[in-house]
């Protein structure tokens, strides 16, 4: 079961349905696109106009399949008002994959939590 928890209220999917597979192809592409573009420019290379993408663009398509995998128990504009930034992008991309490959068990609560860092300094 995914659960999700936006805003104080909880929704659950039992199963992934056929739709969220079928409407993942935008998402992925998206993210694909943002993927090969980050590596681009951390390698220093020239972008070209053609291939840029909008971060709002990108974000609303991401965030529209996000919704159609929780069965559009809540909409955009609440993930856009409720998440955390510091997971969404994260959490999207993990569904997306989990989908894809069908590991679907791995999605078991959103927002996923940060991983814990130890800021102690080595004795």
């Amino acid at each position: 079961m995914i659960t999700c928890t936006l805003n104080g209220k909880k929704y659950t999917v039992d199963f992934i349905t056929g739709r969220a597979l079928r409407e993942m192809e935008p998402a992925a592409k998206v993210y694909g696109k943002i993927v090969s573009l980050s590596q681009a420019a951390l390698k220093g290379e020239t972008i070209q106009t053609d291939d840029q993408i909008s971060i709002p663009e990108a974000m609303d398509v991401m965030i529209r399949w996000f919704c159609v995998l929780f069965g559009n128990q809540f909409t955009p504009d609440d993930v856009l008002d409720y998440y955390p930034v510091d997971r969404l992008m994260h959490d999207i991309a993990l569904a997306l994959m989990a989908v894809q490959t069908q590991t679907t068990g791995v999605l078991d609560e959103f927002p996923t939590k940060a991983a814990q860092t130890d800021m102690t300094a080595p004795a």
